[in-house]
């Protein structure tokens, strides 16, 4: 994707004024988020790099994702995590290492968004009764358009997803997002998964879909720090009838890094 200015001045204000409102983002200035927080962007890590998240989740649950640049269009990713990681309780691993590919179908130009296909196993939170607390997206294909202007860059971001967890509900399903930066350090990010494959009988969902949010600090380069919070409309079970995960909001820690091979 790239970072396109956002034109919101009349003619009366003349190209000056634009040139100084808004300015050219090349791909080395603004790097392209390839995550909301849990849904993907059309980004794509950039080929020769590799980029690394830790997620801190409740139940001392902890979850390593790995991503790579293996060409202009397509990168590939391993995930593997668990609950109960930190604390002295018995580790519950999750029951498998999870994988990621993506390709970049469209580039983004000024009319048209950025179009990636991609498929994801992982997904997010306590493993309970053969599926994430968070479905995996699955088979999935994302839109992002980008803007760059004197007030920082603002990208807004959609898909679809049919989920490899069909068991208990096997909808097509979608999101919506948005990411906008405060500073050169600062950028706040929200999702919203309409969760449509998840809210059936038995499903852990219960219709409201999942919201979230994060801001990420930019401590160093290369290197940001996020603090989400998870299902904010409290989608889930009050009454826990399958006893799986609570549907509280919950805090969590994410911690990204991108270098070169």
């Amino acid at each position: 994707m790239i970072r396109r200015c956002l034109w919101s001045g009349g003619l009366a204000r003349g190209l000056l004024a634009v040139a100084a409102a808004c300015l050219p983002a090349t791909a080395g200035e603004v790097p392209e988020p390839t995550r909301l927080v849990d849904s993907p962007t059309a980004g794509l890590i950039e080929k020769g790099r590799f980029g690394l998240n830790l997620r801190l989740f409740p139940r001392g649950g902890v979850l390593g994702q790995i991503d790579a640049g293996v060409l202009k269009r397509l990168s590939i990713g391993l995930s593997y995590g668990g609950v109960d990681v930190i604390g002295d309780d018995s580790i519950d691993w999750y029951p498998r290492v999870e994988v990621a590919a993506r390709y970049r179908v469209i580039e983004e130009s000024e009319a048209m968004p950025a179009l990636t296909v991609g498929y994801e196993t992982q997904g997010y939170g306590v493993y309970h009764n053969g599926r994430y607390q968070f479905k995996s997206k699955g088979a999935f294909a994302a839109l992002s358009k980008n803007y760059t202007s004197s007030m920082g860059q603002f990208g807004v971001h959609g898909g679809v997803n049919m989920s490899r967890e069909v068991e208990d509900d096997n909808d097509l399903s979608g999101w919506v997002g948005a990411d906008k930066s405060i500073n050169e350090e600062l950028a706040l990010v929200a999702e919203y998964d309409f969760a449509l494959n998840d809210n059936a009988s038995d499903s852990i969902g219960s219709g409201k879909g999942f919201l979230n949010a994060s801001v990420y600090w930019a401590a160093v380069p290369n290197v940001s720090i996020g603090l989400v919070l998870k299902n904010i409309l409290k989608n889930g079970a009050e009454d826990d009838l399958f006893g799986g995960p609570d549907p509280d909001m919950t805090r969590e820690i994410s911690i990204r890094y991108t270098e070169e091979f």
